[in-house]
């Protein structure tokens, strides 16, 4: 007896699917948590101050732990621990501290209490910690590049996937099936991410790095390197060893490698100095 064939998933309905959602307001979007909300609109007050800001964020302890946590890590240079919310903020910069919690309230996005997706989600918390760590050690190389900017780029550069995973929850041929999975995540979460972006007003130039980082033949507007370079790269070098196929890429080839020109970064190996020191960068912060 022949063996019964398994529906073949029918991906182009679920990209449209999503489409409708987004058009019609209907996709189920990650929010953040409530005390970063209120902490963003008090930053954005032209009249508010950092004690305005620290004390809002003193209200959860959680992102407040985060912050503290934030400023001490090497980013800032600081010669003496800082203990409290108000120090934390003064250490970062008023004109920083809006992606300061945007970054420390990033755990919470990537938290699920659906277990379907809840592994799924985590490793994806991983592996965007290890991209971002290493985004801002490259930005090192690159005076008109800021670590923090980079951090953050690197943090929230696949958050679109989360969107998509919610949407996928309610497909059992999805969360059952891998491969099924990462063709819909592949092909939506880049354009998925950059409308979360934009309902988090978050800065244009985040939402390119969202939109764009896994064009690896994007052509940027000038030979300078961008924060969609810095990812690209750290987003590659990420799945080194891995059976991921960003792992066997030429690195050679790829422009983004080519415009940052660390000759040492251009084989596989070479990269184990920058390796150690994100992985340093990321256990300070994360």
């Amino acid at each position: 007896m022949e063996a019964e064939k398994k529906p073949k998933f029918p991906v182009k309905e679920f990209v449209a699917d999503i489409k409708e959602d987004i058009l019609h307001d209907r996709l189920t979007l990650p929010t953040l948590p409530d005390v970063a909300l209120e902490a963003l609109l008090v930053v954005n007050d032209a009249d508010s101050s950092a004690d305005d800001v620290a004390r809002i964020v003193a209200k959860d302890a959680a992102i407040a732990a985060r912050l503290v946590r934030y400023a001490n890590c090497p980013i800032f240079h600081g010669s003496d621990p800082v203990t409290s919310v108000s120090r934390a903020i003064t250490r970062i910069g008023f004109d920083s501290v809006k992606q300061a919690i945007y970054l420390v309230s990033m755990r919470d996005v990537f938290k699920t209490g659906i277990a379907i997706i809840k592994k799924r989600m985590d490793r994806l918390w991983q592996h965007s910690v290890v991209v971002a760590s290493k985004a801002a050690m490259l930005a090192e190389q690159f005076p008109q590049l800021e670590k923090d900017t980079a951090l953050l780029a690197g943090l929230i550069h696949d958050v679109g996937v989360i969107p998509v995973l919610l949407k996928a929850k309610d497909y059992e041929v999805l969360y059952t099936n891998e491969k099924n999975l990462d063709k819909v995540v592949s092909g939506l979460h880049m354009a998925v991410g950059k409308i979360l972006l934009a309902h988090w007003k978050f800065e244009p130039v985040l939402m390119e790095v969202v939109a764009l980082h896994d064009h690896l033949d994007r052509e940027p507007p000038s030979d300078e390197v961008d924060y969609v370079d810095l990812v690209q790269v750290a987003n590659i070098l990420s799945y080194t060893k891995s059976s991921h196929p960003y792992s066997g890429l030429d690195r050679t080839k790829v422009a983004a490698f080519q415009r940052l020109g660390i000759e040492e970064l251009m084989v596989p190996g070479g990269e184990a100095k920058l390796m150690q020191q994100s992985r340093d960068l990321g256990s300070k912060i994360f």
